[in-house]
């Protein structure tokens, strides 16, 4: 026999209105990277940890979950700071866990704070070309091809 299942509490609608204008809001949350005071010794090479850690958020983004990641550069290539993460879940306590799950956090390597945030703004200019084979989002454009 099936149990039956808990009574949740009804999500509110994130396309609320805000100002008298219709939002289509997005529940993300921002996961900030910082370093630790004193991280443990690595039981793997760098190299196998930056492995890990691209094979988990390439993961995450072929299962829908993440929305952008990546280090804090400034526009010379200087590294300021460590990274963030951000994340598509369903509660706070699902993006600590993914957060969490992270190899290099899961290392204690690093320190993650998950922020809640609404996406309410902002835009993506995609375009393809299939005459040229192009595919161009915002200002970056590449060469479409088939898989062999």
């Amino acid at each position: 026999m099936a149990k039956a299942a808990a009574k949740r509490k009804p999500r509110r609608a994130l396309n609320r209105p805000s100002f008298g204008i219709k939002l289509a809001r997005e529940q993300c949350y921002v996961c900030w990277m910082s370093a630790p005071e004193n991280p443990p010794r690595l039981r793997k090479s760098a190299a196998r940890m930056r492995k890990e850690h691209h094979d988990y958020l390439v993961d995450l983004e072929r299962r829908g979950i993440l929305f952008g990641a990546g280090p804090f550069m400034d526009e010379h290539g200087k590294r300021v700071g460590v990274g963030m993460l951000i994340i598509r879940a369903s509660s706070t306590r699902a993006a600590k866990r993914i957060a969490n799950a992270e190899p290099y956090t899961k290392a204690r390597q690093r320190v993650m704070t998950v922020t809640p945030w609404q996406r309410n703004e902002g835009c993506l200019r995609l375009s393809i070309s299939f005459a040229e084979g192009e595919l161009s989002l915002d200002d970056r454009t590449w060469t479409l091809a088939p898989k062999d």
